[in-house]
């Protein structure tokens, strides 16, 4: 309840609770703020009418059947960022979960065992640090993206379509564990020579009794910082990989793609064609942003150390 208290005297904690909830509300009503047309059928895309029938590709201005605009090829920009919303929470959210589950389980083991087997997972630790993320995005992109619209996928392929796992979301799972098994294998390797632990052990207690009702709740802080600024630095990631080429084509990072020709209108005024990217990099920013600051609040209120910082 302390530590309750002491996160909401914090205009900065309040902040983010507010941005985040605002995205989750979105994402949630998404049904009803941009109704699809076959909800059987869900697409992330709506084209104007017009759009269908002529070569034009000028984006245009806000108006009544496109509250934001459109992008480049007629698609509606407030439709797209409406729906984008909740992609961006599931990849985020999916991601930096499952890169932080792996991460503390192997950290623990590795750090209570100790010896060879923690000297090994820290060698592989090592060398998974050394692997650029991007290279192992394109990796998992030939493995895991059948060749062709007719080729027939594989079963990896198809076991990934069925799960809806993109191959970057893949690549950054596998490629973004490695901080959260230094921090806590550090941790556990302190936490274990104290009494409390020793006295379990000493008393029979089994190990993964040990690590997980004694240690582990003691050493998760830092990963529980971690994970929620990860969740932003994912969809930001993405979006950077889709600008680049390779992304999983999240619908804010294919708005910026199509606005870049754009971005500097004509007579070099940028805000010629501002609905283009201005919405889709606000999004994005303030998504990042709301779980950085959840992230600092919660390495405030978790650190027993910390004072904190300015409240009310």
């Amino acid at each position: 309840m302390r530590k309750t208290r002491r996160f909401f005297t914090n205009w900065q904690n309040l902040l983010a609770v507010v941005i985040i909830s605002v995205y989750v509300a979105v994402a949630l009503a998404a049904p009803w703020l941009a109704p699809q047309a076959d909800p059987e059928n869900p697409v992330m895309f709506r084209l104007l009418p017009g759009f269908r029938a002529t070569s034009l590709r000028v984006p245009r201005p806000p108006q009544p059947d496109a509250r934001l605009g459109t992008a480049p090829g007629g698609a509606d920009v407030f439709y797209a960022l409406i729906w984008g919303t909740r992609l961006a929470l599931r990849f985020g959210l999916v991601t930096a979960l499952s890169t932080a589950f792996f991460g503390v389980l192997v950290g623990a083991i590795g750090g209570y065992v100790e010896g060879p087997l923690y000297r090994l997972i820290l060698r592989v630790t090592d060398a998974f640090l050394t692997v650029p993320a991007i290279a192992g995005i394109y990796l998992f992109g030939l493995v895991l993206i059948p060749r062709g619209p007719d080729a027939s996928p594989t079963l990896l392929q198809a076991i990934t379509q069925a799960l809806r796992l993109h191959p970057v979301m893949l690549a950054l799972i596998v490629f973004s564990w490695m901080p959260y098994v230094r921090l806590i294998s550090a941790n556990i390797v302190v936490l274990k020579q104290t009494e409390y632990a020793m006295a379990a052990k000493t008393l029979g207690v089994p190990p993964l009794h040990i690590i997980f009702r004694h240690l582990l709740p003691n050493a998760i802080a830092p990963a529980i910082v971690l994970v929620t600024r990860d969740i932003g630095g994912m969809v930001l990631l993405e979006a950077a990989f889709t600008f680049i080429g390779i992304g999983a084509g999240l619908p804010w990072g294919v708005l910026l793609v199509a606005a870049k020709d754009w971005v500097i209108g004509p007579g070099g005024n940028p805000w010629t064609y501002w609905w283009t990217f201005v919405p889709a990099t606000l999004v994005l920013v303030g998504f990042s942003i709301g779980w950085n600051l959840l992230g600092d609040g919660l390495n405030d209120a978790l650190n027993p150390r910390s004072r904190g910082r300015k409240r009310w």
